[in-house]
């Protein structure tokens, strides 16, 4: 699994699983604070992990209504191209509808369920990290499995 920080477009997720031949990706907001980041990694871990959306077959009415949204194509462009950037690889040409599937399937009302197990799992998840960056602070081993947490989210992990 890689992670990827990337600046989403305004008025689109916070964060995106992208289910790739070789890994998964979890492309997250780059402009949203720490805390938030670690929610939205663990929100689409919680996907990944419970294969949501994993096949355009999964969609089911999803696909058609997202086939015929022209509001959201300039967006979904701009979308893909930002994941591509933050995975250094290019997407190909279906990846727009492929994320429109996405989107449009976990907003269908038979998802919320999942969305809101999703969301549940991302605050726990940062909750759990946070704690034991705090012990790891406390301890002052930075070998330790939070020490390697904090360097794979490339980003320093704010001291009170």
């Amino acid at each position: 699994m890689r992670l990827r920080n990337t600046a989403f477009p305004l008025g689109m997720a916070s964060g995106l699983w992208v289910d790739r031949t070789s890994h998964d990706l979890i492309a997250y907001e780059e402009n949203t604070d720490p805390e938030h980041q670690l929610v939205i990694i663990g929100h689409e871990a919680w996907h990944m992990f419970q294969g949501h959306c994993s096949s355009a077959t999964a969609h089911g009415p999803a696909a058609s209504r997202a086939a015929e949204d022209n509001d959201m194509t300039g967006a979904l462009a701009e979308l893909v191209a930002a994941v591509s950037r933050a995975d250094d690889m290019s997407l190909p040409p279906t990846a727009p509808m492929d994320a429109a599937l996405h989107f449009a399937a976990r907003s269908d009302a038979r998802q919320i369920e999942e969305e809101l197990d999703a969301e549940r799992f991302g605050f726990r998840f940062a909750t759990d990290v946070q704690a034991a960056l705090t012990e790891a602070r406390t301890s002052g081993d930075t070998h330790n499995l939070a020490g390697r947490i904090q360097a794979s989210m490339a980003h320093r992990v704010r001291r009170t």
